[in-house]
């Protein structure tokens, strides 16, 4: 058919072009699912042009004019029934206008649906969206066979907007009753054309009721689904709880009828929602949708989000509301997310953020939403992490929020003492219990992050192009699996490095006050093995290699990235190449990204950073730097007590490899990115030759349920451009954002901020921020302000770095700088841990320093106070 001479009924493709302005919520959803390769029954819309030409009939527009005066309280007033009730017999007397009626008998003919039994069902511009359901408020009408009987159901549809629960429906949401006209789906009925499909029902990717998050629920019956969605029969019920390989099925109902559906099928149902969720709802808003099984296939009939899914948290959070913070998380993930990259965290959250409490026997409510993507970004559930730290193990929310970083409120807790009573005996006991654990992982660790590394080594060296779809699927299992079994190690890391930070700042303070913060920072300078430190210490020291290989310098200035590998055997550069590579080439900028390329696939930036440091050596290497700083911080421990300097030490040899670990850890989750992001560029490349999609890469745009789908055969990739190509659309417009760092779930938007902005203006035009002393050391320099890594060719030698956030991908530019300022950041974020290891000053949490600060801008930089001033003109050298 061709719809582009038609625009009164439009097909699904332009369905989709017109938008739900055009056709309607329920309309545009179908039409995105029918573009994204799923199955839905032949059909398209009347658009909602020929409601809008109705509604300018003169008695029409007269009654609709009366009733907009209508007051929520009178709905149900008798004197407004009857108007409504009248208004609804003009839409059902009048006449579908000319054009509308051939278009419709076209649409019909072409569509090959002229004696076939079709649906009828209305299509609001307001319907079926995130905040407006509409569910159960218009009609729809079923098994109408030709044009007369279409053209009928239709002004049925558009009375149908006029009852009084559906006027009632739109003030409750201050929805004008001109806002929302009503376009028509027309679309074939599944099925026998008399008895219908063989099953049908509802099925929903959350718990609605629970708000249970990666359980699906299904309710279905026999025959067509109106009875079970209009609540007339008793369905029958199923939980399913998701897992990528088997999912596991639990049916509830009590009807004691023998199954409509055996557990393959639930089971073929369950994934066939689960990539409704991801095409439609992002992964983010859960989707209530409308299914038919014909005896062999399963059709989908409506899918639109699930309106008011109930929080679920821990009992006793003292907040109704939600503040969403991006605090550390931004460390790892400064830009939007490529839709595979979230759909690998959306799973793993409660498992990474709540490791240390499951470790310690803390129940954890199942299905917790920990992430939610704002502007494409990850953000969490701050008040659930600050009740569940205080509630488990007694951390108060200024202890989470000091080691976070960010700008957002603290939770109200008890004010009597967290470790008192027999609430407090519990906490006091799953502190001893992770104190326990992290000693052991603290021996284990190192094992599996090697182990980590390893794997990614060995499938990037695997020819996988030898691989079946289905082996090659069992091995993505594997990688999952060893994944989720690594999840915990880098939040727990953390908590090592934490713990022993934080009891050799409160040993210290004891006995040097407030010096012991700084005292700390030093001691922790060139603690030696911290990854994060080492790839940028390496590239420093391969710059000097040049000056005696003139062959290396040209490889290097040629433009191509391996140019070096034609370099002879003996060369000293290529050998140092080589091993880097081996050792850290799994990991990249941005490296939590799985779009992201691994510097073994691509290594330019890190042959940027050798040139810069063989054209402008530094008078000192910053590894005899950090040395150095070392050497004088332990000098200093003479002011501690002679007979507190042993255990001084003891606790200090922990908190250095602590550091290593909780740095080495993050390589390890690196590692494990790469060795995903190696199967998902193999399965970009079969769907590439199978012309799904255009480019390899152009497989991270799709989720890792939908690149499973497509290796188990149950999706043939059909759709798949169309969902890289508006998903790309989406993440180009969401870069262009810069979302706050905290969001609240109150009309308001209040970002209940506890640290101020700037200190105003001194006399002499200065001007501070307050931030956290992140590394001890003070710094004037001139700022070079940066928004990624690839920004770093700006950086000179002694500039000060001002940057978002730093994850490992900045540390080769912390080697050029004389001091680092972020504008988020806690104590223990990446940041603020290898500064310290490179000796270099460091504030984090500085607020604005993005908006406020300016490349140019004189900066003093004093990381023992914890402040960062910019000189004004008059403020002297």
């Amino acid at each position: 058919m061709d719809d582009r001479r038609d625009p009164l009924v439009l097909g699904w493709e332009p369905a989709f072009r017109a938008g739900a302005a055009s056709v309607g919520g329920k309309g545009w959803n179908l039409s995105r699912l029918a573009r994204y390769g799923f199955r839905v029954p032949t059909g398209g819309v009347l658009s909602a042009q020929t409601y809008e030409e109705l509604c300018q009939q003169p008695q029409i527009a007269a009654d609709i004019s009366t009733l907009s005066h209508v007051k929520p309280e009178h709905v149900t007033d008798a004197e407004v029934g009857q108007q409504l009730a009248r208004l609804r017999e003009r839409f059902l007397q009048a006449t579908v206008p000319a054009l509308a009626r051939q278009a419709i008998d076209r649409f019909l003919d072409e569509s090959g649906l002229t004696d076939r039994p079709v649906a009828v069902r209305s299509s609001a511009v307001a319907e079926d969206t995130a905040g407006m359901a509409f569910a159960g408020i218009h009609d729809s009408v079923l098994g109408v066979i030709g044009s007369d009987a279409v053209a009928a159901s239709a002004l049925r549809c558009y009375a149908s907007l006029w009852t009084p629960h559906a006027i009632a429906y739109r003030r409750r949401f201050e929805v004008d009753d001109t806002a929302t006209p009503c376009a028509v789906v027309i679309c074939e009925l599944i099925g026998d054309a008399s008895v219908g499909p063989e099953a049908a029902g509802v099925a929903f990717s959350c718990d609605p009721v629970t708000g249970e998050r990666g359980t699906i629920t299904i309710n279905l019956a026999a025959g067509p689904g109106g009875a079970v969605v209009d609540g007339r029969i008793e369905p029958q019920q199923y939980r399913v709880r998701w897992t990528e390989r088997v999912p596991i099925i639990d049916r509830t109902d009590q009807t004691g009828m023998a199954p409509v559906l055996n557990d393959d099928l639930i089971s073929e149902l369950t994934r066939l929602v689960i990539r409704v969720h991801w095409a439609l709802g992002d992964g983010d808003q859960a989707q209530d949708v409308e299914w038919a099984w014909d005896g062999g296939t399963f059709w989908l009939l409506q899918a639109r989000p699930v309106t008011r899914v109930p929080r679920r948290t821990f009992p006793g959070v003292p907040t109704t509301t939600v503040t969403w913070s991006n605090a550390n998380v931004r460390d790892s993930f400064p830009r939007p997310l490529s839709t595979m990259t979230w759909s690998l965290i959306d799973v793993a959250a409660q498992d990474i953020v709540y490791a240390s409490l499951r470790v310690v026997g803390y129940s954890l409510p199942r299905g917790m939403e920990v992430l939610r993507r704002h502007g494409g970004r990850p953000y969490f559930d701050l008040d659930s992490l600050q009740w569940g730290l205080y509630d488990a193990l007694g951390i108060s929310p200024t202890e989470t929020t000091r080691t976070l970083g960010g700008f957002q409120r603290e939770i109200p807790i008890p004010k009597r003492h967290p470790l008192w009573g027999r609430t407090g005996l519990a906490r006091f006991g799953r502190r001893l219990r992770l104190l326990s654990h992290l000693r052991r992982l603290r021996r284990s660790a190192p094992a599996r992050i090697d182990a980590m590394i390893r794997r990614a080594r060995e499938t990037r060296a695997t020819d996988l192009r030898v691989l079946d779809n289905h082996t090659l699927l069992q091995r993505l299992y594997e990688l999952l699996d060893a994944g989720r079994d690594y999840q915990p190690v880098l939040q727990l890391a953390a908590s090592y490095c934490g713990m022993w930070i934080m009891i050799l700042q409160d040993l210290l303070e004891r006995m040097v006050g407030d010096r012991a913060q700084a005292m700390v920072g030093r001691l922790l300078a060139h603690s030696g093995g911290v990854a994060s430190a080492e790839h940028g210490y390496l590239l420093e020291e391969m710059a000097p290699l040049l000056a005696t290989e003139p062959a290396a310098r040209q490889a290097l200035e040629s433009g191509d990235p391996f140019a070096w590998k034609e370099l002879p055997a003996d060369s000293g550069f290529r050998s140092a190449m080589e091993r880097y590579l081996e050792q850290f080439g799994h990991r990249a900028v941005f490296e939590m990204e799985l779009a992201s390329p691994r510097w073994n696939e691509d290594p330019r930036y890190l042959l940027e950073q050798i040139r810069f440091h063989a054209e402008r050596p530094d008078d000192q290497a910053r590894r005899s730097r950090a040395a150095q700083v070392r050497r004088h911080a332990e000098a200093s421990l003479t002011d501690v007590p002679t007979v507190a300097r042993p255990f001084v030490r003891w606790i200090l040899v922990r908190t250095r490899r602590g550091a290593a670990l909780r740095e080495n850890a993050k390589s390890g989750s690196a590692a494990g990115v790469a060795f995903v992001r190696t199967v998902g560029l193999e399965i970009g490349r079969r769907l590439r030759d199978r012309g799904r999609l255009e480019s390899a890469d152009d497989v991270f745009h799709l989720s890792i349920t939908e690149a499973l789908a497509f290796l188990d055969n149950s999706w043939d990739g059909v759709g798949a451009n169309y969902l890289v190509r508006d998903r790309k659309n989406r993440l180009a417009d969401q870069e262009k954002l810069d979302p706050p760092g905290v969001i609240e779930d109150t009309p308001d938007q209040r970002s209940g901020d506890q640290v101020s902005g700037p200190i105003a203006p001194t006399p002499g035009g200065s001007i501070r921020w307050p931030g956290v002393a992140a590394a001890p050391g003070c710094v004037t320099g001139s700022a070079c302000v940066l928004v990624t890594p690839h920004d770093g060719h700006r950086l000179e030698r002694r500039d000060v770095l001002v940057a978002p956030s730093t994850d490992p991908g900045w540390t080769p530019l912390f080697l050029r700088a004389s001091a680092v300022v972020m504008e988020t950041g806690g104590y223990l974020s990446h940041g603020a841990v290898v500064a310290r290891e490179l000796g270099l000053p460091a504030v984090v949490n500085v607020r604005d320093a993005m908006r406020t600060i300016a490349s140019g801008d004189t900066l003093d930089v004093d990381g023992d106070a914890g402040t960062v001033t910019r000189r004004g003109h008059d403020t002297p050298s």
